[in-house]
């Protein structure tokens, strides 16, 4: 089960002219408190902090022996990345008539739980994948969408072996056409790989 929870981490003296510039330069299209915009969806810097503070937090109840856990801006990138994909899954869902409902939600969650050995295994495993507890539905909304996702496409004639590149591309030309801008404070966003790169704060390109 520990796989399917991993299937799814200034200038002031300038002037205040010079420092709008700047801050225009570097966070091009995204909003100030944006941590990342998908199309006219935007996923705030405080909603990416209180999951990273949730998961450093969780960490701390049960042992981390042996997991390799994410940290700093890798742990940033990774979550951010996370809101990014279930955001662009949900809105391909939407254009396919693709649906998840709560009770599949709930349905898979319990199934996971069974799967770990009961609930007193959950946060573990949920530490050990990097899920912050109030992203679990959201997580299973996501993994749920994407395998829906896959059978549409298996039923359109992909094969098993190619299906996961399948719904790669789907994501990557969804992140274009919906236009993904990154705060560059979190890194560069990568739709060949799906993915948010580390890049330097200087640099002007929010988006690839």
């Amino acid at each position: 089960m520990s796989n399917l929870l991993r299937s799814r981490k200034k200038v002031f003296a300038v002037g205040v002219v010079g420092v709008a510039g700047l801050l225009v330069l570097l966070t091009g299209c995204t909003p100030m408190n944006s941590a990342a915009t998908i199309g006219k969806t935007s996923i705030t810097s405080d909603q990416l902090q209180k999951s990273v503070s949730e998961i450093i937090s969780e960490r701390g109840k049960v042992s981390t022996q042996g997991m390799n856990l994410d940290t700093g801006e890798v742990l940033n990138r990774s979550q951010l990345t996370f809101f990014v994909i279930s955001e662009l899954l949900l809105q391909i869902g939407h254009e396919n008539k693709v649906s998840v409902s709560e009770q599949e939600i709930t349905n898979q969650i319990s199934t996971v739980t069974q799967q770990v050995g009961g609930a007193k295994n959950l946060p573990g495993a949920m530490v050990n994948a990097g899920i912050a507890p109030q992203n679990l539905r959201q997580y299973f909304r996501t993994y749920l969408m994407s395998s829906k996702i896959s059978n549409l496409l298996l039923s359109a004639g992909f094969t098993k072996d190619n299906v996961s590149a399948a719904v790669q591309k789907l994501v990557a030309d969804e992140s274009k056409k919906l236009k993904v801008s990154i705060n560059p404070r979190y890194g560069v966003w990568d739709s060949t790989k799906v993915t948010i790169l580390a890049a330097p704060l200087a640099a002007g390109a929010v988006t690839k």
